[in-house]
């Protein structure tokens, strides 16, 4: 039977998500909503071109209009968000519209914004997770900037008492309303309006925008789509999507391109998994691993096995009995640790991994790790702080590498980000300590590919939770540099493979650590520092 290339793999596992999410939603909306739909993907369909950071952002300082989409569920969404407005001039005047908020609300986000009733208070007077029902933790940070930079923010909603409040095209007749008046109220100011995705298509709130402001709308207003399916296929059948952050999809419209499709839809799964009360199928953790075990163990062309191993949550009353059995409380304590900082973990030595999150990026991770222990290179848990150190990294960084194999879009930080990191924390901030051990280590690593020796005085810190983060970090930049270097073909699978291949419970392994390191150093860096990156 042929093996499945990069794409099929891909396409498959988007549409295993896709139709889990369509299955328990059912056919919300019917044919209205359908056509909805229709009109939104058509503007995908059309000639578009890989455009860059600095022109999307040029386009949103220079624009009147501002219309951010937004994927309710996907708090990378919101962080996108969040970088851009980031960028805009802070000289000239702004005003934030949100479709999180209504607009029968706009006397309590007021006091709010202005600290007058605190975030408890705000929360319960809107009710925001009955209105809104999406992760407050997503669109806080947003909130801060806007205090920080004194833009107030209007909410754009229709009150669910409203007659027609469901209906889409209400919505966005109401929502532009909004908008007009708010502009008509503050000639001088930028309006940026985050609206969800589908709304922003031509044919629905644009639309209703020109018929109140004419057709010389357009010329004053960028909109700003995000990871539309159709464009990620396209670039990743012409293996463009690992560095193209921006698509220009025409003269006033951008998308950006931060996740995989498959990623976004299970975050969406997880939000109802976790959130929506009325998704009473919970999450069968074992399976959802399961699946990137079978993608990861595709891609790199080795033997697996689905069954061979349990995923446990936090609401799993045996799993810690399970540890306590096998380990000495010295070795407990740093699995306790893990569980505390809600890290995901795999124990070899159990056959049984630890989910501390349903997202994406912890379930392939431990995927990996598992994958890592079925070819015989992890049978035992690197525990023992600072002798197991490199042994940790580059755990970490396998983990890393196959995170990125399901999610190609994770950034990882840069040494050039640790050292911005360094400089401005305090002597007592905590993980001061850790960033001070990473550097030291990478340190140790240059001396050791320039001269060939290692100095003997290398940092040790004062606690094991330290060499847990600064191995994080470390392993992430490695994991990201192999990972790069095998999608660009710079090391072949068989290559990569021999590297995985390395038992990192063997006796030798610091020094095979470092032959590791002498590889992976010759390939390029993806990026200078992850800001680069939307």
């Amino acid at each position: 039977m042929k093996a499945k290339n990069w794409f099929e793999i891909r396409k498959e596992l988007y549409k295993q998500v896709r139709n889990h999410v369509k299955a328990h939603l059912g056919d919300q909306g019917g044919t209205a909503f359908a056509k909805y739909q229709a009109q939104y993907d058509k503007e995908f369909s059309k000639a578009w071109k890989v455009s860059s950071r600095e022109d999307l952002l040029a386009a949103a300082v220079d624009a009147d209009f501002l219309f951010l989409g937004d994927f309710h569920a996907l708090q990378q969404s919101q962080k996108a968000q969040l970088r851009v407005l980031k960028t805009l001039p802070s000289q000239k005047k702004m005003i934030l519209a949100m479709e999180c908020f209504q607009a029968s609300q706009q006397k309590s986000l007021d006091k709010y914004m202005s600290g007058k009733i605190s975030e408890k208070v705000f929360l319960k007077i809107i009710q925001w997770d009955k209105v809104w029902g999406f992760p407050w933790e997503h669109y806080k940070p947003i909130l801060r900037w806007a205090q920080k930079a004194r833009v107030k923010i209007i909410g754009l909603n229709l009150s669910l008492k409203d007659q027609g409040a469901k209906s889409l095209l209400k919505r966005d007749q109401f929502a532009a309303d909004v908008i007009c008046q708010t502009k008509k109220d503050h000639p001088e100011a930028k309006v940026i309006v985050i609206y969800g995705d589908l709304h922003l298509s031509a044919g629905h709130l644009p639309l209703q925008m020109k018929k109140k402001m004419g057709s010389g709308f357009d010329k004053k207003s960028i909109f700003i789509f995000q990871n539309a399916e159709k464009i990620y296929f396209d670039l990743l059948k012409r293996e463009l999507e690992l560095h193209t952050d921006v698509v220009k999809l025409g003269k006033n419209k951008f998308c950006l391109m931060s996740v995989p499709p498959w990623v976004k839809w299970q975050n969406y799964l997880s939000y109802l998994e976790m959130y929506d009360s009325s998704f009473e199928d919970d999450l069968d953790f074992t399976d959802f691993v399961a699946n990137y075990v079978k993608v990861i163990g595709e891609d790199l062309s080795v033997k697996y096995q689905e069954d061979a191993f349990s995923i446990y949550s936090a609401q799993d009353d045996n799993f810690w009995p399970m540890l306590t059995e096998k380990f000495s409380p010295e070795k407990l304590s740093w699995f306790e640790s893990l569980i505390e900082d809600s890290q995901s973990f795999y124990v070899p030595e159990l056959s049984a991994g630890y989910l501390a999150r349903s997202s994406v990026n912890h379930a392939a991770s431990l995927a990996m790790d598992i994958v890592f222990s079925q070819i015989g290179s992890f049978k035992k848990s690197p525990v023992d702080m600072p002798k197991d150190f490199a042994r940790l990294i580059w755990l970490k960084a396998v983990q890393y590498l196959g995170s990125k194999l399901i999610n190609p879009k994770r950034k990882t930080d840069t040494l050039s980000d640790i050292k911005i990191a360094l400089s401005a924390r305090q002597p007592s901030d905590r993980g001061k300590e850790a960033l001070q051990l990473s550097l030291s280590q990478k340190m140790q690593e240059l001396l050791y590919l320039t001269g060939g020796k290692r100095s003997g005085e290398a940092f040790r810190a004062k606690k094991t939770d330290s060499y847990r983060e600064a191995a994080a970090l470390l392993g992430g930049m490695l994991g990201e540099r192999l990972f790069s270097a095998y999608r660009q073909k710079l090391i072949p699978k068989k290559s990569l493979l021999d590297l995985l291949k390395i038992s990192i419970d063997a006796d030798d392994f610091e020094k095979r650590y470092f032959k590791i390191i002498e590889i992976i150093e010759n390939f390029p860096e993806p990026f200078k520092s992850k800001s680069e990156k939307m």
